[in-house]
């Protein structure tokens, strides 16, 4: 179940940088200004790397027990 978990996090982190990407560059979202895309994208690119150092942290604190 932990390896699930795992490739489930991996999964997630990916799909927020992902969809940082996405938000900048795709014309969906034309009806936002550059800059409310840019501030959500930064947000998402942001939020993405946390859960990154979080799963980094958390990895680490296993390997030392």
């Amino acid at each position: 179940m932990q390896k699930f978990a795992k490739y489930f996090a991996w999964f997630v982190i990916s799909l927020y940088f992902i969809l940082g990407i996405f938000v900048l560059v795709s014309p969906y979202f034309a009806y936002l200004s550059k800059e409310s895309k840019t501030i959500f994208a930064i947000f998402l690119f942001l939020y993405g790397g946390f859960r990154l150092a979080r799963l980094w942290s958390k990895n680490r604190e296993r390997r030392e027990e």
